[in-house]
């Protein structure tokens, strides 16, 4: 009976449980830039914090530029890697890194370098990345002292490509990176909240 109760008590608290979640975000812009995300922090008069999760997620774009000039077709392999670091305050990181490969091929040189015809390619590509997720150990640094209170976290996106060709290229690579950063609070509504709903 006794282990009854308390697994009967577990399940009414996780579904007396409350969640509310704020977002911030990074605009696109070309790889190799570091900003910051402002999130709202707990307001205590809201209830008891139970849990507090981090999202990071990244919108990747690839964008690349070039022109065979030999007197042949040529062969190329681009490569392009990565990583977007989101900054906790326990000084550890919340991280999403990519790695791509393109190949393709191009016929010989038309004589103009406009990265178009025949002999060159432009295009930019949408790249699908996975988010990363995290559970906090010491929520006390999400939790406000005053209210309208936010926690400001730091973000960074490094890359680098590079590109192999069959004889002469003229080539430029391209990432475009955008950020998203969510906050999931999880927390047991305070006993006033819940009287005053009832009131109403």
């Amino acid at each position: 009976m006794a282990i009854l109760m308390v697994f009967v008590s577990a399940w009414l608290l996780s579904a007396s449980a409350e969640q509310m979640d704020y977002c911030d975000i990074v605009p696109e812009t070309y790889a190799g830039w570091s900003s910051n995300v402002s999130l709202p922090k707990f307001d205590p008069e809201l209830g008891t914090l139970r849990g507090v999760d981090l999202s990071c997620e990244m919108n990747l774009s690839q964008e690349i530029m070039i022109e065979n000039e030999n007197p042949k077709p040529a062969n190329f392999t681009i490569m392009l890697k990565g990583e977007m670091t989101l900054g906790l305050p326990s000084s550890e990181s919340l991280s999403v890194s990519f790695n791509r490969s393109t190949t393709g091929n191009l016929s010989q040189y038309d004589g103009i370098s406009d990265y178009s015809g025949s002999s060159g390619t432009k295009s930019i590509t949408q790249i699908p990345t996975e988010a990363a997720t995290r559970s906090i150990a010491d929520i006390s640094d999400f939790l406000a002292n005053t209210s309208g209170e936010s926690i400001v976290l730091p973000v960074v996106v490094d890359a680098s490509s590079q590109t192999m060709t069959s004889g002469r290229a003229n080539s430029g690579v391209f990432s475009i990176v955008g950020a998203k950063v969510c906050v999931s609070y999880t927390y047991d509504k305070s006993q006033e909240k819940v009287a005053s709903n009832v009131d109403v």
